[in-house]
This record gives C-alpha cells, sequence and structure tokens, in this order.
C-alpha cells in the first residue's frame, strides 16, 4: 500500500479528476493549500501565460515587482504587462490530491496525474509517494489492503 501526495496548478484539477476516474481510481482527498518551491512564489507574465485566475489577476495589480527596471514596480507599461516581469506572490494557491493505493496501481496513476500536469513551466507540481503502514476502514474496522477494497 502508498499513499500518492500530488499537488499540482489549481486549474489542472479538473482535468486531473478525470483522468483519475477513467483510470480507476476510487477515492481522492482533495486539499486547498497554498505553498512555493524553488521559485520562491515569483512567477513571471510569461509563466502565467492563460492561466491566470482572478484572484491572481487582482495580486498582480498589487503585487511588488521583482524587476528592478520596471515602471514604478507594477511591471505594467499602460495595459500591458512586459512577457518577463516577475511578480512576488509569495505563497502561490495549489491543490494536493491524496489518494491511498495498492503497490501494484502506483505507476499507472502517478502517469495518470503527469499526463494531465505535465507543462514543462515552472510550477506543474510535484508528486511523493510515500509508504503506508496499515489502514483501517472505520466503519467494519477491517485492516490493511482490505480496508482499501
Amino acid at each position: 500500500m502508498k499513499q500518492i501526495i500530488a499537488i499540482l496548478r489549481e486549474e489542472q484539477v479538473e482535468n486531473t479528476k478525470q483522468s483519475l476516474i477513467a483510470t480507476g481510481v476510487p477515492g481522492v482527498t482533495l486539499l486547498y493549500v497554498t505553498g512555493r518551491g524553488q521559485q520562491k512564489g515569483k512567477v513571471s507574465a510569461r509563466e502565467l501565460g492563460e492561466s491566470l485566475s482572478r484572484n491572481m489577476r487582482m495580486q498582480i495589480e498589487n503585487a511588488p515587482s521583482c524587476n528592478d527596471s520596471t515602471d514604478a514596480g507594477t511591471g505594467m507599461t499602460g495595459s500591458q504587462v512586459h512577457p518577463d516581469t516577475e511578480f512576488a506572490f509569495g505563497f502561490l494557491p495549489k491543490r494536493m490530491l491524496i489518494i491511498v493505493a495498492y503497490d501494484e496501481d502506483v505507476s499507472r496513476i502517478v502517469q495518470a496525474i503527469v499526463n494531465v500536469n505535465q507543462t514543462g513551466r515552472h510550477g506543474d507540481g510535484r508528486i511523493f509517494i510515500c509508504p503506508m503502514i496499515s489502514a483501517m476502514r472505520v466503519r467494519t474496522g477491517e485492516l490493511g489492503d482490505k480496508a482499501l477494497s
């Protein structure tokens, strides 16, 4: 038994859920999280591309730019944002999926997650695979693999 923890872009969650359903994953826990990785919460306008959520657009209007050469620290010239402008969001909104699966299903589940989320841009996410010592179904008291079926 393994626990798969996937931290993903929030705009990819629906496609990921559909892929997991098609893969036959019976249960997933979804958490709304914030965090930062190697980029330390800095995102360039180019990397944001079309994935700008309403919340992030509002943050851009109020966020200081990480570039020294931008106009008044906003990175904006008129209504235009230069593609190389970086914005420091600190912690970015992400989604965390937690799946407990049989050992033989792990690679198939991980590949389904990667297929949907891999864009080649910073922030595509992380997947952690952890050993599970045991599991218990509270309703029946079943232990181990029996608790998953």
